[in-house]
């Protein structure tokens, strides 16, 4: 305990309720410790039952101030001590589900709680579950906010939730991916959520700054030890926090974190630049879509590098340029582009310039169509236009289970769209990155769509997660993706499993 405040922590020791009563305007009690170490008041409690009036309520991290004029020191949760403190809430769930939970499934969503009372616990809070024979099956985050009500982070065996917990698994995740650096790559995923043990969290690396994407307010308790681990583990310079719009709400609610807020390093007022596989890129980590850019393509952006030579390319759906990049790297002819967004086309020229000279930029075609995808795909084939790569790689149609059928016959039209444009013996790439559709579901209906151009295809490769994005169940399956040799006019199919 720190020097000059023992009479004020021994006060609180003894009368703890009267304590923070008395300074800090809460009405309810039962908070066991607050002491005074390192110049800031650090406070050990048990939030689920430490209340503040709505104009008091108390910030989570990073800083609160006391509402009390005579009490002017800034304090801070830690959350390590706060992590051991949570309130264990014992769930109760079918024998199925446990089954289900036994084989490794991370989430139990609300309905799926069978003794269930929304005001039993609040976002960090630990949700146990035992079997039927009221043996230990699992622990996780309990989130009264989110409809998956408890993320599982350990099954079968009983592990502490503590630092050392989180601190283990970061370790892990680093090591899993320390052989990007070798291959000239800079930018890659560093926790892939649930898949590394970490449910409702995504961790992206650029260069010197990471960008953590929260899915859950049940994060927020255990989030300045998670970042102190951060920086003694990886070194990066700075961390900028990015909020799911499913769980914004909740976490600016009970904590100071705000979107967009940089966790620690100094402030960013440009674009970060990255390598990926020896190629340079910028992304903007604050606005940016998911948290920045989309680092799961980089497989796929190798292997269209490796076939583009003399080659025109089709980029559908081109976003920041990532596939452009690396076709014009692998000698392409021309490139084509289209996306809705004029920001993203101008950032995909950027990309462009950043990697090539001027002289090597006037020697090459490189256009771009600002516009709905489809509108520009009808206009192409209008004017006759045809390529020897077409790369149709288009946003999730479908993020709730009621889309898929409206996505599969998008995929459907796309796929037929782009059949259209592939001169014969050229290659077609589709992917999709839409978790509810399954992969089959989704090559069956590139095959449709293109026989409805009437064309003649020969299925080269599929492709599905990078190293970076492990998957460790079903659901976490999402990106697929197909290549396709595309011949002349019929309805013959043919399929022959290659590698390119």
């Amino acid at each position: 305990m720190g020097n000059g405040c023992l009479h004020l922590a021994s006060y609180s020791i003894f009368h703890p309720h009267i304590f923070v009563k008395r300074f800090f305007g809460v009405r309810e009690r039962n908070v066991p410790l607050v002491c005074f170490q390192g110049g800031t008041f650090i406070v050990f409690c048990t939030l689920y039952i430490f209340r503040a009036s709505r104009s008091v309520r108390p910030k989570l991290p990073p800083h609160v101030v006391g509402r009390n004029p005579l009490v002017k020191f800034t304090f801070r949760f830690t959350h390590t001590d706060y992590s051991r403190r949570m309130k264990i809430i014992k769930l109760q769930v079918s024998k199925t589900l446990q089954a289900k939970i036994q084989k490794g499934h991370p989430w139990v969503f609300d309905y799926q709680i069978q003794n269930q009372n929304p005001e039993d616990g609040n976002p960090g809070d630990l949700g146990i579950i035992y079997t039927s024979k009221n043996k230990f099956l699992a622990i996780g985050f309990y989130d009264p906010s989110s409809e998956i009500r408890l993320r599982i982070l350990q099954w079968g065996t009983p592990l502490s939730i503590d630092a050392k917990f989180f601190a283990d698994r970061l370790q892990k995740a680093i090591a899993l991916r320390s052989f990007l650096e070798k291959q000239g790559t800079s930018g890659y995923r560093i926790i892939n959520g649930e898949n590394d043990g970490f449910p409702g969290m995504v961790l992206d690396r650029y260069e010197d700054t990471t960008v953590l994407k929260l899915y859950t307010a049940a994060w927020i308790p255990y989030l300045d030890g998670f970042l102190d681990s951060l920086a003694k583990t990886l070194p990066v310079q700075r961390c900028v926090l990015r909020l799911s719009r499913n769980c914004r709400n909740a976490v600016e609610e009970i904590s100071s974190f705000r979107e967009g807020q940089i966790l620690f390093g100094p402030p960013l007022d440009c674009p970060v630049c990255f390598r990926e596989n020896g190629l340079f890129f910028e992304v903007d980590v604050f606005e940016g879509q998911k948290t920045g850019f989309f680092l799961d393509q980089r497989e796929n952006r190798q292997r269209i590098r490796s076939l583009a030579k003399d080659k025109s390319v089709l980029n559908v759906f081109s976003y920041t340029g990532g596939f452009s990049v690396y076709a014009f790297a692998g000698g392409c002819q021309s490139v084509w582009e289209i996306d809705s967004s004029a920001l993203a086309l101008k950032t995909s020229r950027d990309n462009f310039e950043l990697n090539f000279s001027a002289t090597k930029s006037e020697a090459k075609e490189f256009q771009q169509i600002q516009g709905d995808a489809f509108t520009a795909l009808r206009q192409l084939q209008d004017r006759k236009n045809s390529f020897d790569i077409v790369i149709l790689d288009p946003p999730a149609f479908a993020v709730k289970k009621k889309q898929k059928p409206k996505a599969l016959a998008t995929y459907r039209r796309l796929a037929e769209s782009g059949a259209r444009l592939t001169r014969p013996g050229g290659l077609l790439f589709v992917a999709s990155c839409s978790r509810q559709v399954t992969a089959e579901d989704f090559f069956r209906e590139v095959f449709s769509g293109i026989q409805s151009a009437g064309k003649i295809y020969e299925e080269i490769h599929r492709t599905g997660h990078a190293v970076d994005h492990p998957v460790a169940f079903k659901e976490a399956e999402y990106l697929k993706g197909i290549y396709l040799k595309i011949s002349g006019e019929g309805i013959k199919k043919e399929r022959k499993n290659k590698t390119l």
